[in-house]
């Protein structure tokens, strides 16, 4: 509002007000005018002892006379606008304006004319109905001024054309400013017709498309600029489709299909090339694997095996940890003439191996790192992903341990290939029951017979009522952490205690996590501390078992513990044959409650609609020479495009083996090679030694070069140790598959050993105690400050925990951006 409307506005609310307090002086001697008054004085007066000085007020803020005012007060007309507004009543009052030649009723609640901005239009008014004539007046040209740009356009339109045209405005005075910035739009809708469509074609490809003259133009167009607005726009649509088409060259766009097409046409022309060359590239796939999967090994899966030639029975040993399942699945394996035993982990491989050997029964050894052949043995214990060397023999019994690994992301398919393809009439597996419902569906594909026997724990085990210290802690617990260094901690923290700890974590490899199981198991350690490692595969005679937390970090952030993971974990306690019962327990009693409540929760059924696979390397051989591409990767993400075992199989590339792929994936080097090196387990992770030395490995092997075992370094500390041992293991793991490449298996077995023991020796090492570590043993604790959780042991010198730590981390992230 400008300055000068202000100041007329101000004026005419001012004289009203001296006419009002004189009235009321004049008339009430006894009345007290207010000291000071605000822009809208009226109200000040509302709920006056003296009634008639309310409703007065009112009366002359709306510029009624003094003799007008005593005549509404003294003979009040209810009906007429100024007794509505002065009774307060809240209905709507009408009036009919003329729009430029067309008459249009707007509404309004009968009190909006005591607004500040409509009370200074109406002028003063001597009676009742000069009153109602006035804001009749003001209305009509408060509407007309804002529908000003009708004016000129009105003139040439047909009464109908224009209440076409205000057939859009709302009928209250409110829809008028609503109306008014959209009636040159409004107009152009009326005037005009903006809706066409563009008729394309190019032989028998046709595509039309919907198209209009946008809103907001500014002005009334006029019939010649709407015809010019059409052509550019065909113009442009028809270059646009040129170079679809172009583009597509001799792909038939209609096998895109009609919404698809319609996407891409009207995408930006980078983004329509990229599309269509897309789009080509997925066709030349899809008719080149018609071709290929008329080849029944691109066909099916299952079916292809020799195991279908038999009908056999799957007997699933389904309980919860430390119910006797695989004592139970050994047993029968070792009654059998020939029999294998699949295992998670090479440690479990190991320990079963020598449980067989005790029992007397030759058995050979074989991971991927090693190979232990005894002669005449016709029992084997291996790792699970091994199983491929053998799947074509006769078994009497093949035994798969942790079945439940069928759905993990990364080894899922190594479960399911084993159970598809084991040659044998009794396959035995043990497991959660959880996995029962996968398991039906997967036997049931395979034509098999399933028999479920359900296993009990053979010691009961009980969540404790209070939770403890690591001072407190009794000879014989485990102490479960989520970390290798949280790990180290505790094993300091305890040893300052006068106890000896045996420590178990993923670093490890399987002959230390032995012995220390081992120096644990014959009590040479009174403690043990260790990952979720423990979780499977290792014997242990742990009285108490002792969460340190009830959360872990899984890569990407914290998350609480699941249910199986609880029980998993928590079940190694009171082990069958060391203890008549178990003891689960926390180091505060936050974390035992977490604890207790998932350990007495149902386990959710896994019930897979789908299994994973993964191709060979002579489908991925083929591949690539179909497609004229030598990369490993590319053939691998072509396989999972196109490739499809039917509605229950699924190929798939887990991210981080995708992205060590993509390290090695030279197209120099033979296809065979690659698909070697990418079967290698490389532990420690993409940027580990581990990792530099196998890519330079591959690079040596691709010129024929024979490759020593890496110089052995023992004194360093412990993780130099640690990642030296994973370099040899991951040259022993190569040495298996490329003996001529890799002859120093005798010097790599012995480097092993030798880091094995410097790594035991670094195990055993005592840490010097700070001061604060007093105060951690005795239990002693505090609460984040943010969310108020309480604090874990080791971080009780931090302000936040560690989720709120991360999660404000983010936050600073995303401002600095």
């Amino acid at each position: 509002m400008r300055k000068a409307d202000i100041q007329h506005r101000k004026a005419i609310q001012l004289e009203r007000l001296q006419r009002f307090l004189a009235w009321a002086i004049a008339r009430y001697p006894e009345f007290a005018p207010n000291k000071r008054h605000q822009d809208d004085w009226f109200i000040a007066y509302q709920g006056h002892r003296i009634a008639e000085i309310g409703r007065a007020a009112r009366a002359f803020w709306l510029g009624l006379t003094e003799s007008a005012v005593d005549d509404v007060l003294t003979q009040p007309e209810p009906t007429s606008l100024i007794g509505r507004i002065l009774a307060r009543d809240v209905h709507d009052y009408s009036c009919t304006v003329d729009i430029f030649g067309v008459e249009k009723t707007f509404s309004c609640g009968v009190q909006t004319f005591l607004n500040s901005a409509w009370a200074s239009r109406l002028a003063d008014s001597a009676s009742s109905d000069a009153f109602e004539a006035t804001v009749q007046q003001a209305m009509h040209a408060w509407v007309r001024e804002r529908l000003q740009v009708l004016e000129r356009p009105f003139a040439t339109l047909s009464d109908e054309q224009k209440e076409q045209a205000l057939e859009a405005m709302r009928p209250t005075l409110a829809g008028v400013d609503a109306f008014a910035a959209t009636a040159i739009d409004t107009l152009n809708e009326v005037m005009h017709e903006l809706r066409y469509v563009v008729e394309l074609r190019q032989g028998s490809l046709a595509l039309d498309v919907q198209r209009r003259v946008p809103a907001g133009q500014g002005h009334v167009l006029s019939d010649q600029e709407v015809l010019d607005w059409k052509a550019q726009d065909r113009q442009a649509l028809e270059e646009k489709f040129t170079l679809l088409v172009d583009q597509a060259g001799d792909f038939d766009l209609q096998l895109l299909g009609q919404k698809r097409l319609n996407e891409i046409f009207f995408m930006e022309p980078q983004k329509l090339i990229r599309s269509v060359r897309y789009a080509r590239q997925a066709h030349a796939e899809k008719m080149a694997f018609a071709v290929l999967l008329e080849n029944p090994r691109f066909a099916h899966y299952h079916k292809l095996y020799p195991a279908r030639r038999l009908t056999r029975t799957w007997t699933a040993l389904l309980g919860p940890t430390n119910s006797g399942k695989t004592h139970r699945a050994i047993e029968t394996m070792t009654g059998a003439t020939h029999g294998i035993y699949l295992s998670p982990l090479r440690l479990m491989a190991l320990e079963n191996q020598e449980r067989i050997e005790a029992m007397g029964v030759p058995c050979s050894l074989v991971t991927g790192e090693e190979e232990i052949i005894r002669e005449g043995a016709t029992h084997f214990c291996c790792t699970v992903e091994e199983f491929a060397r053998f799947r074509d023999q006769h078994w009497d019994v093949v035994v798969i341990d942790e079945v439940q690994m069928m759905a993990d992301d990364q080894r899922g398919w190594a479960w399911v290939d084993a159970l598809v393809s084991a040659y044998t009439p009794e396959l035995i597996m043990t497991g959660p029951a959880l996995i029962e419902p996968s398991l039906h569906t997967l036997c049931e594909l395979c034509e098999d017979r399933l028999v479920i026997k359900r296993t009990k724990r053979l010691s009961p085990v009980d969540v404790a009522r209070h939770s403890t210290t690591l001072k407190k802690l009794d000879e014989g617990s485990l102490l479960v952490a989520f970390s290798r260094k949280t790990v180290l901690e505790l094993k300091g923290l305890l040893e300052m205690t006068g106890k000896s700890v045996s420590v178990v974590y993923g670093a490890l490899s399987p002959e230390v996590r032995h012995e220390q199981a081992r120096r644990f198991r014959e009590g040479e350690a009174d403690l043990m501390v260790a990952t979720d490692a423990v979780g499977m595969g290792l014997n242990l005679p742990a009285h108490t078992l002792c969460f340190y937390t009830d959360e872990k970090f899984d890569g990407i952030q914290n998350r609480q513990l699941k249910v199986q993971e609880v029980k998993q974990i928590g079940g190694r306690a009171g082990r069958f044959g060391h203890h008549d019962n178990g003891y689960i327990t926390a180091l505060d009693p936050q974390t035992l409650q977490s604890i207790k409540r998932l350990f007495n929760s149902p386990d959710v059924p896994i019930d897979l609609a789908q299994f994973q696979v993964r191709p060979s390397i002579e489908h991925l051989s083929a591949i690539a020479e179909l497609m004229n591409d030598p990369s490993l990767l590319r053939a691998w993400l072509t396989f999972n495009r196109n490739i499809n075992f039917g509605e229950e199989f699924i190929s798939i590339l887990p991210d981080e083996l995708a992205d060590w792929i993509a390290l090695i994936d030279d197209p120099d080097i033979e296809l065979w090679l690659r698909w070697i090196f990418a079967c290698t387990p490389i532990r420690g992770g993409l940027d580990s030694p581990a990792s530099t030395f196998a890519q330079q490995w591959l690079q040596k092997v691709a010129r024929g070069t024979v490759i020593d075992p890496p110089r052995l370094l023992i004194n360093a500390e412990l993780a130099t140790l640690e990642s030296s041992l994973h370099v040899i293991e991951t040259y022993l793991h190569l040495a298996r598959t490329l003996p001529d490449y890799f002859p120093g298996v005798e010097r790599g077995e012995e480097h092993r050993r030798l880091l094995n023991d410097a790594i035991t020796r670094e195990l055993s090492r005592r840490r010097t105690p700070k001061r604060t570590d007093q105060r951690r043993i005795k239990g002693d604790t505090k609460s984040c400050q943010q969310c108020s959780k309480p604090m874990p042991l080791l971080e009780s010198q931090f302000r936040l925990c560690q989720a709120c730590y991360r999660a404000q981390q983010q936050r600073s992230g995303r401002e600095r951006q």
